[in-house]
């Protein structure tokens, strides 16, 4: 008998933690943070003797060095690229929150130690724990993110993580050649509608970008650090005007390409960068947008980063644009902007006469996908987590004759 402990995630997008009791064995899959608000997870019931990390993400490993602040000594193991990318979101983060008078729960020192407790591993290579087994597959959402497939007290349990189920520019698809699976824990961020085909998308970006420039506009491209940054690179690498990136995007592009194995085309994503401007100043900055360019920077959701300062300066301009690309949690600058069409950030109030579009490039499955891939592996039960609208799918699920739940934070199952 196995018990499965929902500390984070149920109902929700956000602050990942679930827990794996086999009796005498604890594992703990993600420990991450609300992005937005800094909320956290359930605290275990009883220390986990490991934690499975499936990807860098904030919402999936931002509380990771809370559990070191407090004398835990557990060992986690992820992939070699969302080792050094935690690391550097994690240490963003704990800048980030001081600057904004809050109080992490975790100072340098415990990321420090989550690094050094830390164990490397690659994909497709099963690792022995005590009464437990695990093993690490691509989950094809940003580079170095797993799928997590356990097998513990007689069962086969299956994590996705985030997970992406087609290939994209920068990654490849997500293995799913799984067999005997008797519990899924998948994500269902979009489980209530699919995604526009993405060659499509990627066109209409690239035609956005291209009609703004030769109007003599400059584009902004607010982009998610890791992942995104570095697939709209690929997207517009030939545009034939000067691509700049500026903030984070910078040193999550650096930190990618030191993982040749973490994208489908290393060779590709380094020429692509080899020819960036880097903007490092507020002087390269104004330098920059004086003639017709176009930047990569942070923050995806506008919540934060150099975004505001291409924004504040571009945004009574007709002929500049700037394309949201990314999922934009409620609460967020980016979110309202696009619901109300005003920009909202500390002291600035308008609406923008600059071009905003939202043009939808997930890193996550679409309703379809997740449906596709239940089918496939025809599990036992599905639990649903990291959705809004885990209730309604689980439904639809039942309704296919599949045996689904939509947990909600502090629900345990005995499996």
């Amino acid at each position: 008998m196995v018990e499965i402990s929902f500390l984070g995630g149920g109902r929700e997008v956000g602050r990942m933690g679930i827990l794996i009791d086999n009796g005498s064995q604890r594992l703990l899959l993600d420990y991450g943070v609300s992005v937005e608000t800094m909320a956290v997870p359930i605290e275990p019931p009883k220390p986990p003797h490991a934690l499975l990390l499936s990807h860098a993400h904030l919402d999936h490993s931002g509380n990771i060095p809370s559990l070191y602040s407090r004398g835990w000594e557990g060992r986690v193991y992820a992939t070699p690229a969302t080792f050094e990318i935690a690391d550097m979101l994690l240490k963003d983060s704990h800048k980030v929150q001081k600057l904004k008078g809050m109080h992490p729960r975790y100072d340098l020192h415990d990321v420090a130690h989550m690094g050094r407790q830390g164990v490397e591993m690659h994909f497709g290579r099963q690792r022995q724990l005590k009464s437990a087994s695990f093993t690490l597959n691509d989950a094809g959402h940003v580079p170095g993110s797993s799928s997590i497939l356990i097998e513990t007290g007689g069962k086969r349990i299956l994590y996705t993580g985030d997970i992406k189920l087609e290939d994209t520019l920068l990654m490849r698809s997500a293995f799913r050649d799984f067999r005997d699976i008797d519990i899924l824990i998948t994500e269902s961020t979009y489980s209530y509608k699919n995604h526009p085909p993405r060659q499509e998308t990627v066109r209409r970006i690239r035609d956005k970008v291209r009609q703004s420039l030769q109007s003599g506009g400059f584009v902004v491209l607010p982009c998610f650090a890791v992942g995104r940054a570095q697939e709209m690179l690929l997207a517009i690498k030939d545009i034939g005007y000067p691509v700049y990136m500026d903030g984070m995007c910078i040193g999550a592009t650096k930190a990618v390409l030191a993982h040749k194995e973490a994208v489908r085309d290393h060779a590709l994503l380094g020429e692509a960068m080899s020819r960036v401007r880097k903007i490092r100043s507020q002087s390269q900055r104004k330098h920059a947008i004086r003639d017709a360019g176009v930047v990569i920077t942070t923050a995806g959701m506008l919540n934060g980063g150099p975004v505001h300062f291409y924004i504040r300066e571009l945004h009574d301009r007709p002929e500049c644009a700037m394309i949201l690309n990314g999922f934009q949690i409620p609460g967020t600058v980016g979110r309202t902007l696009m619901d109300t069409g005003v920009y909202v950030h500390e002291d600035m109030e308008f609406r923008p006469r600059m071009s905003v579009d939202f043009m939808d490039l997930s890193a996550h499955a679409g309703r379809d996908e997740i449906i596709d891939l239940v089918k496939d592996l025809n599990p036992g039960k599905v639990f649903l987590v990291h959705g809004e609208r885990t209730e309604e799918f689980a439904a639809d699920l039942k309704g296919m004759g599949f045996d689904a739940a939509a947990p909600k934070n502090g629900d345990s199952e005995r499996v």
